[in-house]
């Protein structure tokens, strides 16, 4: 018998039963559940007792276990193997409840916080089922879309968190710091219509243990599930980031019993999560649950991230109307889509779905007045209410909008796999599925439309050679990902930067903006070449995934250059979590002191075209990520090549520019021209 463990036990007993606080940092302690099980449990330096323990669930000896106030948490402690170094350990929770299951009345409505049951003890080892949406089938011969298919079974009652603890335990000297760890939430994306925090590209074991961050992620209702709106408490819309707020609520309430810091949280996601994690940072209701956040590939500025109450109603009454519930009261109408079944409404949801778009999303958020207590879209526009303090970072990827091209005009998957182009083969199969990248309306007459057609393309014309099917295919991508992802998140960094920068407003450093564009594509990703650098794929470097033996084996490899990039990735990120600037190490230090001058040996010419010769000679990768400012826009470049990092100015200036101001004056004057045509008919 281990006596240490013994006497531990009668300490911990013994302030229990004379109501003695324990005031130390947390830190792991032996406490047995039975004569022969022991495992660990963390101590929060709050104070709390140890409750006695319901020992109807029981953990193994070698699993974590954290006591909270809301229940105690016995998960799972793995290995993580690196390939140089020694091995680390992770703590990794699944599957924790942070609201009452949204089924029967409560399906519809705001997440109700569960009862809290502090002497409970919840097995946190599985993965949380997943929320209800469609399954995507397109693409499935392809390893780089069947990535993206839920790996949990389906269901209502899945609003569970997920969190991924540096073990104490571990050998690696930096892990044992009883130092409060900074803490990063992920939001996932999917257009609020797919998306599970489960994911293997979402496994976050490698950021926590190699950054010594603490890492969560979080189940959110999607489609109508998440964003019915009737403008009635019983279905208000906006439950998805309602969902998200209690979910960020219940990790600053409790993670500092996971040895996490309460009050350095960052929020990050990408696509719809990044769309919500800017929803959070111009939402009041969400201020005090965050410090930081992060938007990778959105904002709340993307013409597919926030719809008028006027267009959410519409969409909500033709759900009904599908699901024969129309035709009656608001009250009686929702209490009639309660009684459907999750198939049923998915099956709804696929007619609403539309497939000839080139970007569809049926439920988004909804401006609503109280989530959003903005008067109007222009005050939304101008960022009242924007989080006071803190720090922001955005980013794109090189080609955002070729993935959902392969979606909208590809329906052939073997072919898809050789394809240098799209199938377009003369300018008016170009101009064809230029329509459909703008949203245009089939039935809307040629004369209305025409001049958004013919401007568009004018300003992405190109005068060096005539066009070839390549060309047009690389135009349609530029547009696209202009229009629906690059655009929306500079000019959302620019309006911060702006409101920021202003004399008479806040000081400068009250907000620092931070700005990337991520150009690398994965060497073995198998998708056709002129794909590029896909929307989504920069998240398996900032996860650590290169270093995920599980998930190279189910899907594509990477190469060592490739794992480099992923840990410097990792490391401006978890910077940026910590210190709310990305070039800050933990120990104070710039990133670009990590190796002494004399270790570094000078560059020539012909080392940049020889990948030994650069790693050789420069030992540190890092660069420093200068500030997103007003007068310069300047970002930093990431890719996988002699010289990964450098940095640029003003981001796509000149396109987002006609998509801020020229496109949308041009829409106006549409309109106008079409009320007045209609009006004389």
């Amino acid at each position: 018998m281990n006596f240490s463990i013994v006497i531990t036990a009668i300490l911990l007993k013994l302030l229990t039963i004379y109501g003695l606080s324990v005031f130390q940092e947390v830190n792991k302690v032996y406490v047995p559940f039975s004569e022969n099980i022991t495992t660990t449990v963390t101590i929060s330096q709050t104070g709390q007792s140890l409750p006695s323990v319901d020992k109807s669930n029981l953990c193994s000896p070698d699993n974590p276990v954290t006591y909270t106030p809301v229940g105690i948490y016995c998960g799972i402690r793995e290995i993580v193997h690196w390939p140089n170094g020694p091995a680390s350990m992770v703590d990794i929770y699944h599957g924790i409840r942070y609201a009452q299951s949204p089924t029967g009345p409560l399906r519809f409505k705001k997440p109700v916080e569960p009862i809290p049951e502090p002497k409970k003890v919840f097995m946190a080892d599985k993965l949380p089922p997943t929320c209800p949406q469609p399954l995507d089938t397109m693409f499935q011969n392809s390893a780089a879309a069947r990535m993206w298919v839920p790996n949990t079974p389906m269901s209502e009652d899945c609003l569970f968190l997920n969190i991924w603890v540096p073990s104490r335990q571990s050998n690696d000297n930096h892990l044992n710091s009883k130092e409060k760890l900074a803490v990063m939430l992920w939001i996932y994306g999917g257009s609020f219509y797919m998306g599970t925090s489960t994911l293997s590209v979402y496994d976050a074991r490698f950021l926590a243990v190699r950054q010594n961050v603490i890492v969560a992620s979080m189940n959110y209702r999607l489609g109508s599930f998440g964003f019915l709106y009737m403008n009635t408490e019983e279905a208000p819309g906006n439950m998805g980031l309602w969902d998200q707020r209690l979910a960020m609520k219940w990790v600053k309430d409790n993670i500092e019993y996971f040895g996490g810091d309460p009050y350095r949280i960052t929020l990050f996601g990408e696509s719809a999560g990044a769309v919500s994690v800017s929803t959070h940072v111009v939402s009041p209701w969400s201020h005090s649950y965050f410090t930081n956040a992060i938007m990778q590939s959105g904002s709340i500025f993307s013409n597919w991230g926030l719809a008028t109450k006027e267009i959410s109603f519409n969409q909500t009454q033709k759900l009904a109307k599908i699901l024969a519930c129309g035709d009656r009261s608001l009250n009686d109408q929702v209490n009639c889509l309660r009684t459907k079944s999750i198939k049923e409404i998915l099956d709804a949801h696929d007619t609403m779905y539309n497939p000839g778009s080139y970007f569809s999303v049926p439920f988004p958020p909804v401006l609503d007045n109280d989530f959003f207590p903005y008067e109007n879209s222009q005050s939304f526009r101008q960022l009242r209410h924007l989080k006071p303090s803190g720090a922001l970072m955005f980013g794109i990827n090189k080609n955002e909008g070729s993935y959902f091209l392969l979606y909208a005009f590809v329906s052939n998957a073997k072919w898809m796999n050789n394809i240098t182009h799209l199938p377009i083969t003369n300018r008016m199969d170009y101009i064809r599925c230029l329509r459909q990248v703008l949203d245009l309306d089939e039935d809307d007459r040629p004369e209305f439309t025409e001049p958004l057609v013919r401007y568009t393309d004018f300003e992405y014309q190109t005068y060096e050679h005539l066009p070839t099917l390549e060309s047009w295919t690389e135009r349609l991508e530029e547009i696209s990902s202009d229009r629906s992802f690059k655009c929306p998140t500079i000019n959302m960094a620019s309006a911060v930067t702006n409101e920021h920068r202003t004399p008479g407003r806040r000081r400068s450093s009250t907000l620092p903006v931070y700005f990337y564009e991520f150009q690398h594509r994965t060497a073995s990703l198998p998708m056709p070449k002129w794909t590029g650098t896909m929307h989504g794929y920069e998240i398996e470097y900032i996860f650590g995934i290169p270093f995920s033996p599980q998930f190279q084996a189910t899907f594509y490899r990477f190469t060592d250059e490739e794992r480099q990039l992923s840990d410097i990735m990792m490391t401006y990120w978890a910077n940026f979590a910590r210190t709310g600037d990305p070039n800050i190490l933990p120990d104070g230090r710039h990133v670009t002191d990590q190796a002494d001058s004399e270790d570094t040996e000078e560059l020539v010419e012909d080392d940049f075209e020889n990948p030994a010769n650069y790693r050789q000679k420069r030992r540190n990768p890092f660069i420093g990520w200068p500030e997103f400012l007003n007068s310069t826009k300047a970002y930093i470049v990431f890719r996988s090549a002699p010289g990964n990092l450098h940095v640029n100015t003003r981001p796509r200036h000149r396109q987002c520019l006609f998509w801020r101001r020229w496109y949308p004056a041009l829409l106006q004057q549409v309109e106008r021209n079409r009320q007045q045509c209609l009006g004389r008919n």
